[in-house]
Parts: C-alpha cells; structure tokens; sequence
C-alpha cells in the first residue's frame, strides 16, 4: 500500500495522522511515545538514509571494531511492523506546507498530517578551508561515511583528524586501532575546550600520546595540499603535515531548509518551547535540529528525551523537557572520563575544589555550596553519582563550611 492511500485510509477511519521527519534517536523516540499515547493512530516515519536506524553515537565504536554494522540498529525492521510505525527508507522530504497539513516529498506525492514532528537531525560543518572538495576529505555523520574512513585506513597511511572535540577524539582513537599514523589537530588551545578545564586537558593529551597520537593544539589549518586526492595539511604557522587522509570534526548545523521554508521561527535551530512545540502549534521539533533556549544540544540524551517529549504531546499529553546541564563521557579511547555543567568559577559564591594524583583529575564547581558542574579524569566511577546531585541541586553548604576537601565530597557522593 502507497504513503498516501495508508493516510487515506487512517484519515477515513478517523484516526490521527502523525508524520515524523527524521529518524534518528529524536524521530525514533518520538514514534515510540505516540504509539503508547496514541494505540491506533496513523505513524508515518520518513528517513532520506539508506539503512534502518541506527544508533549515531555509535558510529566511532563501530570504526573501532567495537560493534558491527547490523548491531548498530535502534531496532530490527520486524519491530516497525509489530507496533505499526510505517517505517519508510531513502524517503526525501522537500518542502512542508503548514496551511494545508501536507508534506512534498522529493518523488512528488504529497503526504497529509494532523501532527508533524521534525526530527530531521544536523549536518557536518566544514570550515571553508582550501581543499576540502578534494578526494581523502572526510566527515563523520552517518554509516556510509564510516565505511568510507574503513575503506582507506587498509593501507598503513598517515590521517589528520581536525578538531579535538569530542567526536574527533573518537575519531582519531578508532583510527589509531587500524594501524594507521593518527595526528590531532586543534585550533584552541587545549583538547576538549567545552568540556575540561586546562590543567584538565593537559593530562588527557599526554594520555592520548603515550597512545602514539600526535597531538598539536592552538594551531589553525590554512589549507588542505595536493591535486585530486589530498596530500597534506598546510598549518598557518607553515608547518606541512603529510597524509592521505582527512577526517574533520568541526561540529555540525541544524537541518533548517524545510523550517524556514515552512515559515517557523528559526534561529540557529527551530525555536521550540518546553512542550516542543514550534512556532505552529501542529509541528514539532526535537533532536540535533531545535533550539531550546537559546541552546541547541547536540547530544544523545537529550535528543531521546526531546523525542520522546515532542510524541508525548503531539499525541495530546502532558509533557515537557525540563533542560540538561551538559555532559560528556569519553568512549573508544579507554579513558575514564565525565565532564557536566559549569567547571570555571564565574560568581564569588563559587568554591572550585580540585584534586590531582597519578594521573587522575578531579574537579567539583559548588555555587552556594549547589553543586553545579564537575571534571572527573582517569576514574569517572562517580559520573552517575556526581549526574544526579548535579541534576537535583543537591546543597554541600554543610560540608564546605567544615573545610570540605575533594576526598570529603567525594564521600558524600
């Protein structure tokens, strides 16, 4: 049966008609939710990839070797079909007209909607440097790009990985595995400036070097070297690096072609309130493409739960999405590491306490005696602790007024 005589036949039977755009863990999370909402209403789930959905942050595991390609799946095909979510592959969406509830898609046939959510993800940003057309230039979004990167690490070549955030760190320690010559480069100067502080961050660059991963910080690529297929990396301070390889890692961009051309409000996401709702009260928006104030998210988590939130309510619950202070875990490296909140004192009622020893970090941000953020480094066994005394505000006011040090609030923990 075609998209259109399946909403055809849901609109004669009176039933609701949800289209999800997207489907990552966003679109995927929120046909969940509209199915335990809504049992017998009508779910649509268009994705332009061409695989089942996938887990995306799992994408440097699979480079790694860690997990393979059919087990990076959110779900078997077979589970689509038992909870009835039309599940519909290298599906093109080109443009949404919110005055008639339609959707074009890219082979003409339009799709009608009583509830849209866009969950239509982010892309990779590439900085405008010379070169990056070339062949051997490389993102990392989805699983044909992974293969890529397989496919020219089988021969024991030199790669450069731009930007030490945390997907290039992924990146470079899932090369690394294949026998391949890694360097990182970093135009700030410290590895994983959003996430450690300096001291923080020097300690994990020497971890990552005695893995044999060059690392250069503070240094900017002012162009990519060689004809068709690239050959080096020229630095602004004249340094050439050969390679064969580029693999960059300079964050992404909302996904807002069909937003603005709908007429939401967008800045630089879609504009969504604690309900997920956008600026139309019939669409919604969640995952790597809306912006929630004045942030945009960028991650796992909070995707699921924006999904999950944005189903919820389309499906006429009450739900919203209560915000998450930002944190990050380290995989593929095999170091231990956690990073949420705030690290850097700001206000004078801001106490930073810190230890370090044997190459272990650990840092605990309190404002008014609240914990607000904190580096674990080399043992992160507390993350889930620290997560939730984060997450509830818990108050150390009593123990930092008994001279609290690191070891004391780690026991209270």
């Amino acid at each position: 049966m075609s998209i259109q005589s399946e909403q055809t036949q849901a609109s004669q039977s009176g039933l609701k008609r949800y289209v999800i755009i997207g489907a990552g863990i966003a679109g995927v999370s929120a046909a969940e939710a509209i199915r335990k909402a809504d049992p017998e209403g009508s779910i649509l789930l268009l994705s332009s990839e061409h695989e089942l959905p996938y887990f995306r942050m799992s994408l440097t595991r699979y480079l790694a070797g860690e997990v393979s390609e059919d087990k990076l799946h959110l779900h078997p095909e077979s589970w689509y079909v038992e909870n009835r979510i039309d599940l519909h592959i290298e599906t093109k969406v080109v443009e949404i007209f919110p005055v008639n509830k339609t959707v074009l898609l890219e082979d003409g046939s339009q799709v009608a909607y009583d509830k849209l959510i866009l969950a239509a993800g982010a892309s990779p940003f590439v900085p405008p440097i010379q070169g990056t057309g070339m062949k051997g230039v490389q993102t990392l979004r989805t699983i044909e790009d992974a293969n890529g990167i397989l496919q020219a690490c089988q021969e024991p070549i030199n790669v450069v990985c731009i930007g030490g955030g945390l997907l290039g760190l992924e990146v470079a320690g899932a090369i690394a595995r294949h026998g391949v010559r890694v360097t990182i480069v970093e135009s700030l100067p410290w590895l994983l400036p959003r996430q450690l502080d300096q001291p923080a961050s020097a300690i994990l660059q020497d971890k990552i070097e005695a893995m044999g991963i060059q690392v250069i910080v503070g240094a900017k690529t002012r162009a990519l070297m060689g004809e068709e297929h690239v050959r080096g990396v020229q630095l602004e301070d004249g340094r050439l690096l050969p390679t064969e390889l580029v693999v960059i890692s300079a964050g992404v961009n909302a996904n807002l072609g069909l937003a603005r051309s709908a007429g939401l409000q967008v800045n630089r996401g879609i504009m969504v309130d604690e309900h997920m709702r956008t600026s139309d009260p019939d669409i919604f928006a969640a995952g790597d493409d809306c912006e929630y104030h004045g942030r945009l998210y960028g991650l796992w988590m909070p995707a699921k739960s924006q999904g999950t939130i944005a189903g919820q309510v389309a499906a006429g619950k009450e739900a919203e999405f209560p915000g998450d202070p930002p944190s990050a875990k380290l995989k593929v490296l095999g170091i231990d590491l956690f990073s949420i909140g705030q690290f850097t004192p700001q206000e004078p009622e801001d106490t930073l306490l810190v230890d370090t020893k044997e190459g272990c970090y650990a840092s605990f941000l309190l404002r008014g005696g609240i914990l607000i953020g904190a580096i674990l480094l080399g043992d992160a066994s507390l993350a889930n602790a620290v997560k939730k005394a984060v997450d509830t505000k818990r108050d150390f006011s009593l123990q930092l007024a008994k001279g609290s040090t690191v070891e004391d609030l780690i026991r209270s923990l």
